[in-house]
Formats: structure tokens, C-alpha cells, sequence
């Protein structure tokens, strides 16, 4: 941790000298932050990679699979409500039909270093009218829709070494006084999460506020946003990561325009995780 403070420390340093980090200083910096981290790594893992490195090197290529769920339970809507408490500006505000919010959360962790985040369930998205509390203000919800994304990653020898299961779900065509259709209980959750030693998989859930948005017309709105599912994988040797695009509207379309096996990850650096 003291070396990590003092590294942290130099780079404050060299930005405040120079006004940015340059790539070369910036190659030092990603170096001994990962040197810094394999030097915590079990020494068998160490001596094992090195008497076979092909076991620990991941292939680029990820094997993917998407299945809509034909019959989902229930999603008790009551229980839907303002998840984000430190949202401002959204009690007692005047409900405004054709503004379309998410009072739910932005972002939320799915997997730390192999293992689903406890109550990972309760943490959902939604897209409501401005001024709305919560989703039982609307009536006439669907029944959940969900889609499951299955993929695996294989070392250099064809092996699986990680697999994950994680489940899209969404209720929607909630309407407000009679008009709209709106999103509620936009889940992302890891279903399964197999990594064999000496591997290391993490992933996120991330709903960026300027994709939460209006489709329809201002008399008659139609909600949509975008999901988008974050992740690495990595073993001592190589780390690959990518993000998965969703996109879900009110009228209960759902799209993947974006695979989780393009390297193109959220970046969630300066997004902060309650």
C-alpha cells in the first residue's frame, strides 16, 4: 500500500509539472502498476505460468450465445422505487410525460474477482417521467422480458478456463394517466460465474444518462436506454475486457447493438459506485 501511495504521489507530480502524462511515462506507470499487482499474485500461479504459459494465456476470440427467456417470473412493481437517494430535483417536481428520467442506478458492479455482488437483485435501472417516484405511480405493466447472454473464454489450448451467464430483464409498458410507455426493473445479473485458478474476471453495469431518452411523441412518449455491460478477464499474462450494448424501449423492443466480445469497454474511471 506504500508503494502504491508513493507511485500515486509521483504521478500527481508529473502531471502538475508537465500539465498531462506522456505516453512513455504513461507505459511506466501501466508497467509498474501491473508489476505491482502480479507481485501480489500466488507465487504457484507465478512458477505454473511460467512452466506453461500457453494454460494461462487467453485467446482474443470469445464464444457468445443470446437466448430469450420464454416464460420469467413475476417482478413485484411495488417494490420498484426511487433507488438512487441522492438523486436531486425528482420529489415534489410536477410529472412532465414526454421527459424521460432514470431515478433507479447508473451503475452498478455485477462481478468482483469471481463472485456475484451480494444482492446484486436489487439494483436495476428505469425510465420514467420526470417527477415520477416511483413505478407504481404507472399501470399497465408487462410481464419481465429477458434475455440471457452466455460466453467463454478458452486459453491457448481450447480450454474454457472462465464461463459466464448473465440475464437482461426489463418490465415494460407502464403508462402514466393512460399515456406512455415506460421501462421499469432494468436488471443486469450474473446468473453463473465459473473461473478456474489462476484466472481473474470482473464486470459492471453501466446506463449512461444521455441514452435514457423519448422514441415516441410528446402526447404519446415512448422510453428507451441503453445497458451497456462491462468486463475483464485476466490471468497473470494477458488481460482482455469489452462491453456489451443493449438497447431497450418502452414498447418492450430489445436490440444488441453493441457484442460483449468487441474490445470496447466502458470507461468507468470517474464513474463513483455507491
Amino acid at each position: 500500500m506504500k508503494l502504491m501511495g508513493i507511485l500515486v504521489m509521483v504521478i500527481g507530480l508529473v502531471i502538475r509539472v508537465y500539465g498531462e502524462v506522456s505516453s512513455d511515462i504513461s507505459d511506466i506507470v501501466d508497467k509498474t502498476l501491473k508489476d505491482l499487482r502480479y507481485s501480489k499474485a500466488d507465487k504457484s500461479i507465478i512458477k505454473d505460468a511460467e512452466k506453461d504459459p500457453r494454460f494461462y494465456t487467453l485467446k482474443e476470440g470469445v464464444k457468445i450465445k443470446v437466448e430469450e427467456v420464454k416464460e420469467e417470473k413475476d417482478i413485484d412493481i411495488s417494490e420498484i422505487g426511487l433507488v438512487d437517494k441522492g438523486e436531486k430535483g425528482i420529489i415534489d417536481t410536477l410529472v412532465a410525460i414526454d421527459q424521460i428520467v432514470n431515478i433507479g442506478l447508473k451503475v452498478w458492479n455485477m462481478v468482483v474477482e469471481n463472485k456475484p455482488v451480494v444482492k446484486v437483485e436489487s439494483k436495476y435501472a428505469v425510465a420514467l417521467p420526470m417527477g415520477v417516484k416511483s413505478a407504481v405511480e404507472l399501470s399497465g405493466w408487462s410481464r419481465p422480458k429477458s434475455y440471457v447472454i452466455s460466453f467463454y473464454f478458452e486459453n491457448l489450448y481450447g480450454i474454457d478456463v472462465i464461463s459466464v451467464r448473465y440475464r437482461v430483464t426489463y418490465v415494460y409498458g407502464g403508462s402514466y394517466q393512460g399515456r406512455g410507455k415506460y421501462l421499469a426493473a432494468v436488471y443486469a445479473i450474473p446468473e453463473r460465474v465459473d473461473v478456474m485458478w489462476g484466472f481473474s474476471f470482473n464486470m459492471q453495469a453501466y446506463v449512461p444518462d444521455a441514452t435514457v431518452v423519448n422514441v415516441g411523441t410528446s402526447a404519446n412518449p415512448i422510453a428507451a436506454l441503453q445497458l451497456k455491460v462491462s468486463w475483464s478477464a485476466s490471468s497473470i499474462l494477458k488481460e482482455i475486457d469489452g462491453t456489451g450494448v443493449y438497447y431497450i424501449q418502452g414498447d418492450g423492443y430489445f436490440k444488441e447493438i453493441a457484442s460483449p466480445i468487441r474490445r470496447n469497454k466502458t470507461d468507468l474511471k470517474n464513474i463513483k459506485i455507491e
